[in-house]
């Protein structure tokens, strides 16, 4: 009984290595913490629809993704250009966008050690407009597989 209670504590310690914790947590995002505001802010209801998305952090980024997509389905062309330079500020032009219940913005940076952190907000826009958050969790979400027309 000894030996497989150490064998068993061999094991054990293998797998909290820091060895074998490494190659799990190796590419890991988000390990740093960055403070964020963007414009339209998460979960904003406007009158109209913007014309920039404005994200400012607390240091310099390097902006690698920037998408927005109407209800997180469809992918709208909004021609962000990944520029190698770092920045606190970062400005994208928007084409005109059409009523929808809501848009979310995704974006991704790297910062001068190149660890990557990313983020998303929700903005809504319109006299009928709603919380994007409050749609999304309002959604139903299969428990299961479905089949045709269910």
């Amino acid at each position: 009984m000894p030996s497989r209670f150490r064998c068993l504590l061999a094991i054990l310690f293998l797998f909290l290595s820091q060895g074998v914790y490494a190659q799990h947590s190796h590419g890991r995002r988000n390990t740093i913490e960055i403070e964020h505001d963007t414009i339209p802010a998460h979960d904003q209801i406007l009158e109209v629809a913007p014309k920039d998305l404005i994200i400012r952090f607390n240091d310099y980024l390097r902006l690698i993704k920037l998408t927005l997509k109407v209800e997180d389905r469809e992918m709208i062309d909004i021609g962000f250009q990944f520029s190698p330079a770092a920045s606190r500020v970062f400005i994208q032009g928007l084409p005109e966008l059409a009523a929808a219940e809501y848009y979310t913005a995704e974006w991704a940076a790297l910062n001068a050690e190149n660890v990557m952190v990313y983020g998303f907000f929700c903005f809504s826009f319109g006299p009928d407009a709603r919380v994007p958050t409050s749609i999304i969790n309002s959604r139903v979400i299969p428990t299961g597989p479905t089949f045709g027309f269910e």
